[in-house]
């Protein structure tokens, strides 16, 4: 039970930094799914449309989910824009570094938009 509880006070202390990056000694980290591609695939998913664009739109919906979920004192990374707002952005950020990794990428407009979250449920919801 001890070592749980460790564990769990362990996390929460990474925690309390709200945009901890973890990565390794070399600054790496693994990413899995569409966030390893670059930018450029990112617009060509974009200029295409259809299921490719889609299966962007639910990676990038799973990301945002996810901060929501681990980011403390978050309700919502999305205070000041929205999701189309997100997409905008990345379409502009992507255009000038096509290179880019994606996961990158959406880790920058987090730290841009950190300040402008909601940081509790509106009462409306």
């Amino acid at each position: 039970m001890m070592k749980k509880e460790i564990g769990l006070l362990a996390i929460l202390m990474l925690l309390l930094n709200p945009l901890a990056v973890a990565k390794d000694s070399k600054e790496h980290f693994a990413t899995y799914g569409l966030g390893g591609e670059s930018c450029s695939g990112y617009l060509q998913a974009r200029q295409s449309g259809g299921e490719t664009e889609d299966a962007y739109r639910q990676w990038l919906a799973g990301y945002i989910s996810a901060f929501n979920l681990i980011i403390d004192s978050n309700y919502d990374l999305f205070g000041s824009t929205d999701f189309e707002g997100m997409m905008t952005w990345l379409d502009d950020r992507c255009e000038k570094y096509p290179r880019a990794n994606l996961t990158n990428t959406v880790a920058r407009f987090s730290e841009i938009v950190f300040p402008y979250r909601k940081q509790e449920k509106p009462d409306n919801k």
